[in-house]
């Protein structure tokens, strides 16, 4: 199975249009407007450092060692793409994590999404807990790039059709007996959903319900960021 995963920085001003520039400079190897030049030779170097452990062929083919696994490197000037084969997602995520040292966020097309900004919609009552969900994500998703709001369920929806980054959703539903909530991630065509719940009935006294709510809330996001994690070569 080949997975290709594709890297590049916008210039300050850049209108992201993250499709075409992965047609455009990933695939056909055209300059684009609106990318920084790269330090190729550094990412190189980079690269072979973190996969010292791999047989390198040369500066742009590498085998795995023992198991299987090879990946190829395609850059210009603007970009670098690797093209990975048999690999295990561990393996993959470090590339990630050493473009990440030149600015260059995650573009998977496989998935049709770049890992650079995430949007946390907290709807109607989840709000309460904005600063805390916005820290909790930031901590557990640090190079993400977040911005916060709070809105209504109409609201949610239709934003949820026009933004073309990563989502983070969390609703509070409160039935007669049991509290659920929900923390939502959309990432490009993948989504992962984590519902935590309590009784009702617990959440009588209002201090007590801010804390336990704020548990679950918690507790909920560290679960979908984890199926997050798992689902994606983000690293």
């Amino acid at each position: 199975m080949s997975i290709d995963l594709n890297f590049w920085k916008y210039q300050n001003g850049a209108c992201p249009d993250h499709a075409a520039v992965y047609q455009n400079a990933c695939c056909e190897n055209e300059r684009v407007e609106g990318l920084e030049d790269l330090p190729v030779e550094d990412i190189l170097k980079a690269t072979a450092d973190v996969f010292c452990d791999w047989n390198a062929m040369d500066s742009l083919h590498y085998e795995k060692k023992e198991g299987k696994g090879s990946f190829q490197i395609q850059a210009t000037r603007q970009m670098v793409r690797f093209d990975c084969y048999s690999m295990e997602r561990a393996d993959m995520k470090r590339f990630s994590s050493v473009m990440s040292e030149f600015g260059c966020p995650l573009y998977d097309p496989q998935q049709g999404v770049r890992f650079d900004k995430m949007a946390i919609l907290l709807v109607d009552d989840a709000g309460e807990y904005k600063m805390q969900a916005e820290r909790e994500l930031s901590r557990l998703l640090p190079r993400l790039e977040v911005t916060t709001r709070v809105v209504s369920w109409e609201e949610y929806v239709q934003l949820s059709k026009e933004i073309d980054h990563i989502i983070y959703n969390a609703v509070i539903h409160r039935a007669k007996t049991v509290t659920k909530v929900t923390s939502f991630m959309k990432f490009g065509n993948a989504w992962a959903n984590r519902p935590c719940q309590c009784k009702t009935a617990q959440l009588v006294d209002k201090e007590q319900a801010d804390r336990i709510l704020e548990e679950l809330l918690l507790k909920s996001i560290g679960r979908v960021v984890n199926d997050f994690l798992e689902r994606t070569y983000y690293g």
